[in-house]
């Protein structure tokens, strides 16, 4: 349709499954876009295949972030998909699995959206953030409790930064898809 003919797309989180089917339907749409993820050869072959561009991009790591915002350039549309779990008992996490969930989840999403967004702000031309959420935004599920507390924070990030960056014209939303099959839960699902 073209409707985003023009628009620099960045889509964090891009190699793979929600994130790459994304990417694909934004090229699809007439968007340069740029994808980005750890997997960088993964990246590079999608990226050839959509005439988009590859960015490397860790979402845990500051410098990573700082460095893939900077390379994506001017961008029009941000897509935060970026995001992994751990299923267990909740009494079984470690510190370690909490604060990786925490931080690939929403912690360097924010700090992504922050870099980007001072861009859009600055451009004056307005923008879009869209965030994916899950079905666990909204609801509750047994052995995803820490993943469900960083989707749901999404969720309430997402309302509030929509409150705040509309007088900018930037309109931020989130997605809640439910059961996808990805490499994220393909072992649930056998």
């Amino acid at each position: 349709m073209g409707s985003l003919e023009g628009k620099r797309v960045l889509v964090a989180g891009a190699s793979r499954g929600i994130g790459l089917a994304i990417a694909t339907a934004i090229a699809a749409e007439g968007a340069k876009v740029i994808l980005a993820a750890r997997s960088v050869d993964a990246l590079d072959a999608a990226a050839a295949k959509l005439n988009g561009e590859a960015v490397a991009l860790d979402v845990t790591d500051d410098a990573s972030i700082e460095q893939a915002a900077k390379a994506a350039g001017e961008i029009d549309v941000l897509v935060n998909v970026a995001g992994m779990n751990i299923r267990k008992p909740f009494e079984d996490f470690t510190r370690d699995e909490i604060e990786k969930i925490l931080d690939t989840n929403l912690v360097g999403l924010l700090r992504l959206t922050q870099i980007v967004g001072r861009d859009m702000i600055a451009r004056e031309k307005g923008g879009k953030v869209v965030n994916i959420g899950s079905l666990t935004s909204l609801i509750g599920l047994p052995y995803v409790s820490i993943y469900g507390a960083s989707k749901g924070a999404i969720a309430q990030w997402t309302r509030c930064l929509a409150a705040e960056w509309g007088k900018y014209d930037i309109q931020v939303n989130c997605i809640a898809p439910g059961f996808i099959i990805t490499d994220l839960n393909r072992e649930m699902w056998q």
